[in-house]
């Protein structure tokens, strides 16, 4: 298993050569988790203090190996060593209690209906 970041703003996830999961993100200096413009990364600065996770995949082949947790892991110790603040994210309902699990508060049910459902904004201080 191999863990790298490539390009910036990604964290990919490859097994014997095949990529399986990446995590991708943005960062700024206020967050807004429904800024819609921000989902296409307008205004991102990669020195900001905040991340925001945009997306956490793993192929639906591979799920149930623990790489999500391998890639998260992985993540918030590559935020907290470029001196990041805080780690923000949106999710649905039922994976609330996952991301928790990985140290994520809860906020608030998100403005956001992007995709026309509706989102939860969690996020971890560093």
């Amino acid at each position: 298993m191999r863990i790298e970041t490539y390009p910036e703003g990604f964290l990919i996830l490859e097994i014997s050569g095949q990529i399986v999961g990446f995590i991708n993100c943005g960062c700024a200096y206020n967050v807004e988790m429904s800024d819609e413009e921000f989902k296409e990364l307008i205004g991102h600065d990669p020195n900001a203090p905040h991340v925001v996770i945009m997306s956490v995949v793993v192929d639906p082949e591979h799920q149930g190996k623990g790489y999500s947790k391998a890639l998260l892991a992985e993540f918030e110790k590559r935020m907290r060593g470029r001196g990041k603040a805080a780690i923000h994210l949106m999710c649905k309902e039922h994976h609330v209690q996952f991301y928790e699990k990985f140290g994520y508060d809860y906020q608030q049910p998100s403005d956001s209906d992007h995709g026309g459902m509706i989102w939860h904004e969690m996020s971890m201080t560093l």
